[in-house]
Formats: C-alpha cells, structure tokens, sequence
C-alpha cells in the first residue's frame, strides 16, 4: 500500500522523517541541547560533591542521607509554581537568570566556612531553580524545531537527560575524587556559568507570551499546589488519628486550623 497516508497532523512518511543529523544542523538547537547537557551535569556534579562533603563534616551517615534528600524535594514542592516563569518572562532571560544565580549559588556552597544548614538552603534553592530552567527549555523548543524535528529533537532530549543522570554521577564521583569536594564544587559553578553563554550566544532574543494567559496559568498551578498540599495535611491527620495520635502536636494543629476556617466561612 505504497499510497496509504501517514496518520498525525506534522509527521511525514518514514523515509522522509527528520534525522537526527537535521536537528543537530539546526544552530539554536545546538545551544539549547549544549546547555542542558551542562545543567544536567552540573546537576549530579552537586549532589556527589555535596554527599562527599556533608559525610566529610559530620561523619553521619543520616545528615548525609538528608542533605542528599533535599535535591529531590524542591521540584515537588515549588516546581509547579516556579515554571510559571517561562510564560511571564522571555524564556532565554529565564533559562540565563537561572544558570547564574545556581552558579552564583554553587561557588558560595565552594567556600569552606559554611554552616551545615545554610549548605542545605543553598542546595534546595539551587535545585528548586533547575524548575523554571527545564520548563523555559521545553516551552522554546517548539519555537526552535518544528514537525519531525521537534519530535526528533524531544527524544534527543531524553536521551541526554538519561544518560546525563548515568555518566554524570560516574563522572562527578571520578572529578571528587581527583581534586576534591570544594574544587568540585567550583567547577560545578563553572558548568553553570558556560551554560549561560551558550544560551546568549546561541539563542536570538523572543519576546514574553502574553501576560493574561500565563499569569493565570500560573496562579492556577500555585492554586492547584496549595490544594493538593491542603489535601496530604487533612490526609495526615485523618492516619494520625487512627493510629492513636490524636493528642499529638501535628493533629491539633491541623484541627484548629479547620476549626478556623468552618468559622471564617460560616454566614
């Protein structure tokens, strides 16, 4: 059935579809591709380098585990509010905002009169910036790539956040190793500073999206968070309380605040 047409709306038949050669021909690809792959590894490069050094400090296997936990809970917890930024700002300007104030952030974690607490903040707020990052880098690739290339591109994308997250955690255990926690960390803040030109260089200046629908977009996600954050509290409690715990600070925290709000809302 050499006639029989390809289903979807923008591809095209197999032995015409968009090669990966195509894409990488593409020069704004080229820098947004370069750029998460330097983010991503910057990433892991943080994570080893900041497990090695709150081990070296503290010797606790358990702060360790905790300082290492922090980078897996800002994306839950601020990431649906946060990428509402690539549709209030010029996703280039969030993308190059972001890679210096984590580079900036990174090189002060590099200095080595640090708190351990204030190493942990910084490391939630360098990660929580990875949010409106990844979502600006999403939003402007269909800007970038269209058709197959756009589909072709996107599968470059995971597969370089895929093997980032492999090769970044050998290659960050490897680079600690050999020059040591903060000299690693440095570097860290230097992958972060290339990115950032890479994007300048690379990308051409586009205008904002409208503001009318992205800020609703966006206080609509951090409506949505509020609830579902609203949600797991009453679920907690409700497990609380079957288990026994119902004289517990948590439980009776949560019970006034409901008892708060039946008598605000009550006519």
């Amino acid at each position: 059935m050499a006639g029989r047409r390809i289903g979807g709306r923008h591809r095209r038949p197999p032995e015409e579809q968009a090669t990966y050669r195509e894409v990488f021909a593409v020069g704004e690809f080229r820098a947004l591709w370069l750029a998460q792959a330097l983010s991503f590894v910057g990433d892991q490069l943080a994570q080893v380098a900041l497990a090695v050094l709150v081990y070296q400090r503290t010797e606790s296997a358990l702060l360790t585990a905790l300082a290492y936990a922090l980078t897996y809970i800002p994306p839950i917890v601020g990431g649906p509010v946060l990428s509402g930024l690539a549709d209030l700002f010029p996703r280039r300007t969030v993308m190059v905002v972001c890679d210096v104030a984590r580079a900036a952030l990174v090189a002060l974690m590099a200095l080595q009169a640090m708190p351990f607490w204030l190493l942990c903040a910084l490391v939630f707020v360098t990660v929580l910036l990875g949010a409106p990052f990844t979502a600006a880098r999403a939003a402007l690739l269909p800007d970038v790539l269209d058709g197959d290339k756009y589909v072709a591109g996107s599968a470059i994308n995971n597969i370089t956040h895929q093997g980032t997250q492999m090769l970044g955690f050998l290659a960050g255990g490897a680079i600690v190793a050999v020059v040591g926690t903060y000299q690693a960390l440095a570097l860290d803040a230097v992958t972060f500073g290339l990115s950032a030109v890479i994007l300048i260089v690379g990308l051409r200046g586009r205008a904002a999206p409208k503001r009318g629908g992205a800020t609703r977009s966006a206080c609509g996600a951090a409506r949505g968070t509020g609830r579902g954050w609203s949600s797991a509290t009453r679920r907690c409690g409700r497990w609380c309380r079957s288990r026994g715990c119902a004289r517990s600070t948590w439980c009776r925290r949560g019970s006034r605040r409901r008892t708060r709000r039946r008598s605000t809302t009550a006519p």
